[in-house]
């Protein structure tokens, strides 16, 4: 199987799959907070195998473990102990990876993701660097261990935070996919600049850096912008919404597949060279955004 680098090498884009937890949450599963898509890990393990799957076959490239919310802050939230919650996390990251790997069956690579340790949406809650180091010094090692092929910083905020997250996962020696939440006036939603988060990518050597669970018409003003600031690959993972999702992650007004191929269309003639979904996407999106850009090669 090829690696990242190799991908990227020898593709123009490499597709990402979709959304795990909104997916949870169509197929009848518990999503409530603070486990969040990490519950169905241990209620419903087969469902997360299952829709990995259909990812592989509607042709995502790359996968992204179900470790979203698999961290000892969230079991602690949970309502466990310390240990317990250590414990179960640990568990969980472990089958996450498990679990992706083997819907993957070496057809694509396995992303770990590592999310904002309290909340994607709410800046004030970040939790400080002495529980984000703690946090993502854990998780960082635990999804190595476990076999991930790549680390995905996901749906960050808060340059701090990100920060801290891109040192830990960097230490594994794993190649890093670092991804921000930006608004339309480019800046993230915790009020750093879009400009100084790609230079932190870079810096903190990371293997590309990316926007997730934008809109398209924010996605629209963000990606050329993001295209000029960096000599990194460039990637997005929109959600389906016409606006934010909730703070479960649910959408309740998505736009449809076609719309999603469209604008992929768009990104790729830019120059960006990973494109996935998130909130709201489904594998019948990735077939659509496989579509595409199938047709695409590096020479054109």
């Amino acid at each position: 199987m090829l690696t990242f680098s190799q991908r990227l090498q020898e593709q123009a884009v490499i597709l990402m799959d979709g959304a795990m937890g909104t997916e949870l949450h169509r197929r009848g599963l518990d999503t409530a907070l603070p486990l969040w898509s990490a519950a169905a890990l241990t209620t419903d393990p087969e469902t997360v195998a299952a829709i990995h799957r259909d990812y592989v076959s509607a042709g995502a490239q790359i996968l992204t473990a179900n470790t979203f919310r698999t961290t000892t802050h969230a079991y602690r939230q949970a309502g466990n102990g310390r240990a317990t919650a250590r414990r179960l996390a640990r568990q969980a990251t472990y089958k996450a990876v498990e679990l992706a790997k083997s819907a993957a069956a070496g057809r694509a690579l396995v992303a770990g993701s590592m999310a904002p340790v309290a909340d994607c949406y709410t800046p004030a809650d970040y939790v400080g660097p002495a529980v984000a180091e703690q946090t993502y010094g854990e998780l960082s090692s635990w999804l190595a261990d476990a076999g991930a092929d790549l680390l995905l910083l996901e749906t960050h905020i808060t340059l701090a935070e990100a920060r801290i997250a891109l040192q830990a996962a960097a230490a594994t020696g794993l190649p890093v996919l670092v991804s921000y939440l930006a608004d339309e006036n480019l800046r993230l939603w915790g009020g750093a600049a879009l400009q100084e988060a790609a230079v932190e990518a870079e810096r903190g050597g990371a293997a590309a850096v990316l926007v997730n669970c934008v809109t398209l018409p924010v996605a629209a003003k963000v990606l050329p912008a993001l295209v000029g600031m960096t000599r990194l690959p460039v990637g997005i993972y929109a959600n389906a919404g016409i606006s934010q999702p909730a703070m479960d992650g649910t959408i309740s007004d998505t736009v449809p597949d076609d719309r999603l191929a469209e604008a992929a269309r768009s990104w790729a003639a830019q120059g960006v060279r990973l494109i996935g979904g998130c909130c709201g996407t489904t594998p019948a999106t990735t077939a659509a955004l496989r579509e595409a850009v199938a047709h695409l090669d590096l020479n054109r």
